[in-house]
């Protein structure tokens, strides 16, 4: 029997633990958790739906990036008792469980990936800088949760680990997705590449003083998300490719400095801009990064990306996810429970749509000779 695949593994364990987040909401005044349903449901979307897919994806993608060997046994028994753990331990009401099993499993990567590297046989990408400035911020983002400072750990660990893998990875998907080629990462010349790195960093910095309180930090934000986008991504660029992600990538693209500049505007109301970024940026990279390492390495035509309704529907429920939760920050009574629900109703349906698609495709190979990845 073939060895499965990581993301054949972990994908499928990120869609139950994103049903799981939500599910929360409707059933949280029913007694059968401890824990409140809000901390269930942050270490749920991160730790396990979008820690899922990161596993799943750098698990996949490390050793073909590097011309390296693929997970061995032992990694893949350790990496799914690390995320079966991540799942578990997030109902639990002492988060010191929950984040001490994340620590292990950025280590675990940090070596997983880091023994590739020293092996490689391939150039190295340069998005790479950004996947070890995130691992880093996970680790202190974990730390500070651990020890009880939630605002800082939200800031590295919530938002940005994930947001440094987006930046750094965008600069290959964005333009996949769009049917164009990738530019940047063809750039030979020394100073667009110090910009580059050297624009991660910073952006770790804005954040911890951002976790600090130092408001300002996330007008800095803004304006260094804007440099990723039109010189680095260089979103300004037309794409004629018939593809609802190609929408979908640009959402996400727009997403980021809007979501900073609104928290800039109203630092108080931070949580409801910060769901901008979880929903419009990191849930919507996520599905559509996932659809093409899905049909890429199972042997599917990316034609598909153009052809299936389902990703329109996850594009459009998001969109209106988006709208229902950012309503619910500012609502009351009646009103804020419904708008609450009605967000977490289209979650679902876009991660069904999804799922009703794409789950059957992980496991069944394509009519495709070989993967085209």
């Amino acid at each position: 029997m073939k060895k499965l695949a990581p993301y054949q593994i972990f994908f499928p364990l990120g869609l139950l633990n994103a049903l799981l987040a939500v599910g929360v909401w409707f059933v949280q005044n029913l007694g059968w958790f401890e824990s409140p349903a809000i901390l269930i449901h942050s270490k749920l979307i991160v730790g396990g739906f979008l820690w899922s897919f990161i596993v799943g994806f750098l698990m996949t993608a490390v050793p073909r990036m590097t011309g390296t060997s693929s997970a061995n046994n032992f990694e893949y028994i350790f990496s799914t008792a690390l995320l079966l753990g991540q799942t578990v331990f997030s109902w639990q009401i002492d988060a010191r469980l929950f984040y001490g099993n994340q620590a292990l499993l950025i280590f675990f990567l940090i070596i997983y990936g880091g023994r590739r590297v020293l092996k490689l046989t391939k150039p190295i990408p340069i998005f790479f800088s950004h996947v070890g400035i995130a691992m880093v911020l996970a680790l202190l983002g974990t730390y500070y949760h651990f020890i009880g400072n939630s605002l800082m750990g939200i800031h590295l660990y919530h938002v940005g680990t994930v947001l440094l893998l987006v930046l750094g990875i965008g600069t290959r998907f964005f333009s996949f997705l769009s049917g164009l080629p990738s530019a940047f990462e063809n750039v030979n010349s020394t100073w667009p590449q110090i910009m580059f790195h050297g624009s991660g960093i910073s952006m770790g910095a804005l954040l911890y003083l951002a976790g600090r309180g130092v408001t300002v930090s996330y007008l800095g934000l803004t304006l260094l998300s804007l440099v990723y986008l039109f010189k680095i991504w260089q979103i300004q660029r037309p794409s004629n490719r018939p593809s609802p992600l190609k929408y979908g990538v640009r959402i996400v693209a727009a997403m980021i400095p809007v979501s900073f500049f609104l928290t800039w505007l109203q630092p108080q109301m931070f949580i409801t801009w910060f769901h901008l970024l979880f929903i419009g940026c990191f849930a919507l990279i996520t599905f559509a990064v996932a659809t093409r390492v899905t049909l890429a390495h199972g042997s599917y035509s990316t034609d598909l990306e153009m052809k299936s309704p389902a990703l329109w529907y996850l594009v459009v429920f998001l969109v209106l996810g988006i709208i229902s939760r950012v309503s619910y920050g500012f609502a009351g009574g009646l009103w804020k429970i419904s708008l609450l629900h009605l967000a977490a109703t289209f979650w679902v349906l876009a991660v069904g749509s999804w799922a009703w698609t794409f789950l059957p495709r992980i496991f069944k190979p394509g009519p495709q000779a070989k993967p085209s990845c």
